[in-house]
């Protein structure tokens, strides 16, 4: 997944809001031109000012002149129900003028409209899930969850063991966010739904399947829930698997894998290769969430 796509369009939604401020002020400048009394007074305005500059600010005459035009000004607005706050394009940034920089570097809400988009294409629907949010009452669960965020930073591999109803698909999420929330591209998605675009990379054609696992492959952080709830397709499920995160690994790019199967079940269902890659110790935090299922007891 390319981060460009994503910055452009989030340019765009700013500049875009740039314009819009613009066109705005300039279709009430354009209606004011249109009422004589304003025409008049601001026409006459112009000239006290100019003439007010030209005594370098000595001639009091036109200084009054000036007080007088613009009281005149705001009656008029006033009776027209325009603020003359309105008179200057309203930008919803401040900081930037809708612009996206300030000083040659990202503004506030260039970055807030970013993350956004990284949050969109993320596939999370759980924007809640955070470490910061998490309310785990188990002390060994709560270690782990210290230490995923921990490897998050560090840019290692995550391997989450349990029991379902542990918490795995929660600190999946977390781990996504907190990718999102740092500006890397992330991608959630369940065992089930990446096993099924394996099979159609598999019959299609050549091409579609590079552009699929190429996007698979290049995302910052990939996080795939429920390993081993997938159908094993011959052929197909582990050797695309495989493919995946060893070219990934092979990348430096962190792949997030929960899974209810133990080690040892993994290696069953699998082979070497994939158990080997999965559980590398320097590369990989291979933890294990323990407890009842929380879906179940209150």
């Amino acid at each position: 997944m390319n981060k460009q796509p994503l910055l452009q369009k989030a340019k765009n939604i700013v500049g875009a809001r740039r314009i819009h401020a613009l066109d705005r002020c300039d279709a009430l400048l354009a209606k004011l031109q249109q009422n004589p009394a304003w025409n008049s007074c601001t026409t006459q305005l112009k000239q006290a000012q100019i003439a007010f500059a030209q005594s370098h600010g000595q001639d009091q005459v036109a200084c009054q002149k000036i007080a007088k035009l613009k009281a005149q000004q705001a009656g008029i607005l006033q009776k027209l129900g325009v603020h003359p706050s309105k008179l200057q394009p309203q930008f919803h940034c401040k900081a930037c003028q809708d612009r996206g920089f300030v000083d040659g570097k990202m503004c506030k809400c260039l970055q807030a409209e970013f993350l956004q988009l990284l949050g969109e294409s993320s596939n999370v629907a759980n924007k809640g899930y955070t470490f910061q949010a998490s309310t785990e009452q188990n002390p060994k669960n709560a270690i782990v969850y210290e230490k995923a965020q921990k490897a998050m930073d560090d840019g290692k591999n995550l391997l989450l063991l349990g029991n379902t109803g542990t918490g795995k698909t929660y600190l999946v999420c977390a781990c996504v966010n907190h990718a999102v929330a740092q500006g890397k591209t992330a991608l959630f998605t369940t065992a089930y739904s990446l096993n099924s675009l394996f099979l159609e990379c598999h019959i299609g054609n050549a091409e579609t399947r590079q552009a699929v696992m190429e996007s698979l492959m290049e995302v910052d952080v990939l996080a795939i829930d429920d390993l081993g709830t997938e159908n094993v397709y011959k052929n197909v499920t582990a050797e695309y698997l495989f493919s995946l995160v060893n070219e990934r690994m092979f990348r430096g790019k962190q792949t997030v894998v929960s899974t209810n199967l133990t080690l040892q079940s993994i290696r069953n269902r699998y082979d070497e290769r994939l158990f080997s890659r999965l559980v590398d110790q320097q590369k990989t935090l291979v933890a294990l969430l323990v407890g009842d299922d929380k879906r179940i007891v209150k």
